[in-house]
């Protein structure tokens, strides 16, 4: 049903009666033709077989990749190159079968039952891998998964101890590869030349809920050779705040040209975060907008530079 609205990556609908609310100001991004879980497919074999492109702490460890609904269905590329890193980490990844949403968007919008039921299931899918840990790229199934599930089941002494069994295992992308894989400083520098300028945004869910700061810049800094310019504002939320920029459209979008704004104002083309919601949102601002900013996450720059470097991976 997108086809007749689509233009290339976007869904534009600015005079659609009843969307012209949602993508007079913000484009909807195009649906893939292939999810994730379909594209995962084509990574065959272990990783722990291929030489570690990075020295790291991980190498031969097993992990779990928990995708969230907007990577696997919105951003596929976006899981690909979180697993595109981690095979260059010599780390093995299982895409785990029988997952579903893991109730983040019920539990956000107050429907306990809905995310009682999809938390459960979540748990009961991840209890059975074999993995050392859990790895997601969206920072929001972090906090759910981690977090969330922890209050949610506060009244269930059952699910609440299989909640906080789970909890420890969970981490989110930066994290593991600073903190578990370790990986050195200068391991995927360019080859020729500078490695540009971009601007962070700390997601809401990173930065208030995990604590999450420094990790991603010194990724960006120290590993890949980004210089950053720092985002003014960067606590204010950019108006996506999982459903509520649907609810609220007209402070979304105030909230979205403000954070924009502030990242025009750095001088920076790319902004980089870790949260595929923001992403949504600011890229369907810049698109709607005709902003000459690119919102890319932050596993795009690391796939982009160790493809150069081994390409089957």
């Amino acid at each position: 049903m997108q086809k007749p609205l689509q233009h290339g990556k976007f869904v534009r609908g600015r005079n659609v009666p009843l969307l012209k609310q949602q993508t007079r100001w913000r484009s909807m991004p195009a649906l893939p033709n292939q999810p994730l879980r379909d594209r995962v497919k084509r990574f065959k074999g272990t990783a722990s077989a291929i030489r570690p492109l990075i020295p790291n702490l991980a190498v031969g460890s097993t992990v779990a990749l928990f995708p969230g609904c907007m990577t696997d269905r919105v951003f596929p590329e976006q899981g690909e190159s979180i697993v595109t890193t981690l095979r260059a980490l010599g780390v093995n990844v299982i895409f785990p079968d029988g997952l579903h949403c893991c109730g983040l968007v019920a539990n956000n919008s107050g429907d306990l039952g809905h995310a009682l039921m999809m938390a459960k299931q979540t748990i009961g899918v991840l209890e059975r891998v074999p993995a050392d840990l859990i790895v997601s790229g969206s920072a929001s199934c972090v906090g759910m998964l981690a977090q969330d599930y922890l209050h949610l089941f506060r009244d269930d002494p059952e699910w609440l101890a299989r909640a906080e069994k789970l909890s420890p295992r969970v981490i989110d992308f930066t994290t593991f590869l600073t903190n578990v894989a370790q990986i050195e400083s200068g391991s995927l520098l360019p080859r020729n030349g500078a490695a540009g300028t971009v601007t962070y945004h700390d997601s809401c869910q990173s930065l208030n809920a995990l604590g999450i700061k420094e990790e991603p810049r010194r990724i960006l800094r120290d590993v890949l050779g980004v210089e950053i310019n720092e985002l003014p504002e960067n606590n204010v939320c950019c108006g996506f705040g999982g459903s509520f920029s649907f609810e609220y459209p007209e402070i979304a979008e105030r909230l979205m040209n403000r954070k924009l704004n502030n990242a025009e104002s750095t001088g920076a083309h790319t902004i980089v975060t870790d949260n595929q919601g923001c992403i949504m949102h600011l890229r369907g601002g810049c698109d709607a907008e005709g902003r000459p900013l690119e919102v890319r996450h932050i596993a795009e720059l690391l796939a982009e530079r160790i493809r150069e470097i081994q390409p089957e991976l």
